[in-house]
């Protein structure tokens, strides 16, 4: 009965069937401009669960700079081993 129901509820929610056209392109060819939103899978320290995070690809792009300046600046000072 549960089954039936189930069954009913995701033909229901279903879209309807569309005809593929000859110029539609996956999602992914896209490239993406500075206001689009893209979301991404991160990792939780302390989760096996993944956190779905979303942000423009301008946002994107300035995260992967904050980075990689972070890593240099902890490299660069780095204390000298005492003798």
């Amino acid at each position: 009965m549960i089954a039936a129901v189930f069954a009913a509820a995701l033909m229901a929610a279903a879209p309807a069937a569309q005809p593929a056209t000859s110029d539609a392109k996956p999602a992914k060819a896209a490239k993406a401009t500075g206001n689009d939103l893209v979301c991404k899978k991160e990792a939780v320290v302390g989760s096996r669960m993944k956190q779905r995070v979303c942000l423009t690809q301008a946002e994107w792009d300035q995260r992967e700079v904050d980075a990689k300046d972070q890593l240099d600046a902890a490299q660069r000072n780095r204390p000298l081993p005492s003798n």
